[in-house]
Formats: structure tokens, sequence, C-alpha cells
């Protein structure tokens, strides 16, 4: 005869599953001391893929470099112009009023004729500035030359310009001065 107790105590176990396995140690779960598996490690097709995604990326970073350097030398270029109109601007300004027409109208720094002695340091910095492609002008205007301009006073137009990337860029500037004492 079967006691109730026990068909209980059978049932309890075999629906709470098979007993633990007992705990294995470190070194083994992780592998060590084994020899590894044919199967382990990259196949040559995910090794390839792996280089073609890093080269795309390390090119892609190269252009960057290419792009922000080309960017820079633009900036180098237009503040090397800027600087080199300020400077002829100066020089002008510390002249006499009634000297600045015959020292500076007509200055052109690819035509070596027009070059006046004030002029001369301006057209060696801006060559060696800005290169050979480098070229200044100045132009002044008058009321006899422009009618909106009223008498005792002149215009004065700067032009820097340079060949950056098959274009011609400018960095013009313009200012008026009056005649004091009118």
């Amino acid at each position: 005869m079967h006691q109730r107790g026990d068909r209980g105590t059978a049932r309890r176990h075999a629906a709470a599953g098979p007993p633990p396995a007992p705990a294995r140690c470190p070194a083994a779960a992780s592998g060590a001391g084994r020899r590894p598996r044919a199967g382990a490690g990259f196949t040559l097709v995910e090794l390839m893929i792996a280089v073609f995604i890093l080269s795309v990326g390390i090119l892609s970073v190269g252009r960057l470099f290419v792009f922000a350097q080309n960017h820079s030398a633009h900036g180098r270029q237009e503040t090397m112009a800027v600087s080199l109109a300020q400077e002829i601007r100066e020089k002008i300004l510390s002249k006499k009023f009634d000297e600045i027409v015959p020292l500076f109208d007509g200055v052109d720094t690819d035509l070596p004729d027009t070059i006046t002695l004030p002029c001369q340091t301006w057209a060696e910095h801006l060559a060696a500035g800005l290169g050979p492609s480098g070229r200044g002008t100045v132009e002044i205007l008058d009321h006899l030359g422009d009618p909106e301009i009223t008498g005792g006073m002149l215009t004065v137009r700067i032009g820097v310009s340079w060949i950056e990337n098959g274009a011609r860029k400018e960095a013009p500037m313009r200012f008026s001065l009056s005649r004091m004492g009118i």
C-alpha cells in the first residue's frame, strides 16, 4: 500500500525540474586553457568588410582635413589683403591733402611705371604676401571725376586682389577725405 505523502513528494520534485548543475570554475567558463574551436574567430569576408568600412572612414576624415586646410588658406590670404589695403590707406592719410592725388592716383602694382616712391614698399609687401598673382590698385576721385563728390573732398578706392582656385578674389576698400579749413 502506498502512502499518500510519498506521491505528493514525488510530484513536487518532478515539477521543480532537475537539480541545479554544479558551479563551474571561472577559468573553465572563460575558456582559458582550452583549444579554440575550428569555427571561432572572424572569417576572411568579415575581415575584408571591416577593413573596407574602416578605410571609408579614414578617407572621409582625410577629405575633411584637406577642406579645412583650403578654407584656412583662403582666410589667411583675405586677412593679408585687408592688411595690405590698410597699409596703403595709412600711407595716404600720412600725406598732405595736395600731395595725395599726384602720389597715389592711378597706382597699379601690375604696371611698374605707375608705382610711385611712397608705394614701392607697399608693392613689395603685396608681392611677398599674396604672391605673383597679387595686385594692388589705387584710384582717387575728386569733384571733377565724380559730380557726387563735393569740392574739397576726395574719394579713395583701394583694390587688393589675388587668384585663388583659378578665380580672382578681391578685398576692396573705399574711404573719403576732406581738406581741412574749408
